[in-house]
């Protein structure tokens, strides 16, 4: 994701040329059957989806104005670094 920041600093347009925008998958095992966590970033927001495994869960998007920096992949490591240490396992990433 890292790279993903140094790209957009070169070029503040860069998600806009992405072919798969950014995004994040955790998942995090419960004695219930586990949650899930996921996180998309778009040019103009970040999209996130969370809850039980194997449901659609439910969603929220936020605005740039909203986004650390004004930054939603920004944002979406922030976030995504919170939820490891809640222990969140990564289960897959894609920039």
């Amino acid at each position: 994701m890292t790279s993903v920041l140094q790209a957009m600093v070169a070029n503040p347009s860069y998600l806009t040329t992405c072919a798969h925008p950014p995004s994040v998958l955790l998942e995090k095992p419960t004695p219930h059957g586990g949650k899930f966590w996921k996180a998309v970033t778009h040019p103009n927001d970040l999209a996130l989806q969370w809850g039980r495994l194997n449901t659609a869960g439910q969603g929220r998007v936020l605005e740039l104005a909203r986004c650390a920096r004004g930054n939603p992949v920004q944002e979406m490591m922030d976030r995504a670094l919170a939820k490891i240490h809640e222990g969140y396992r990564l289960c897959w990433v894609t920039f």
